[in-house]
């Protein structure tokens, strides 16, 4: 039979599967409880989300930039990506989506 610490003076007793997956659950749901109370919570997920979309971000502004005639050369694009990645390791919730703003006003002021 399995042990479990049960949280009424954190005593160690022996309980029957059923009790043990009970705490178990008890306690899962008081993690995610205590992780979505959190207030770094949603920069968390927001880095996450933006880490997992630098590829697609960077790609979307290449593709910008040859819409719009400009042709990079290997060099600027190895800048542009390092760029993104100094943007998102410096900030990585509003990082890259400063450092977008910065390439689509270069953009407008090459075009005109």
């Amino acid at each position: 039979m399995p042990y479990a610490l049960i949280p009424d003076g954190y005593s160690l007793k022996q309980v029957t599967k059923l009790q043990k997956k009970a705490v178990d659950d008890k306690r899962r749901h008081d993690n995610v409880v205590a992780f979505l109370s959190n207030e770094n919570t949603p920069l968390l997920i927001g880095g996450g989300a933006l880490l997992a979309l630098t590829p697609f971000l960077i790609n979307t502004v290449k593709t910008l930039l040859e819409d719009e005639g400009i042709i990079l050369t290997d060099e600027q694009k190895a800048n542009l990506k390092t760029a993104f990645d100094i943007a998102l390791i410096s900030n990585p919730v509003t990082g890259p989506i400063t450092l977008g703003r910065k390439v689509i006003a270069s953009l407008e002021d090459l075009t005109k």
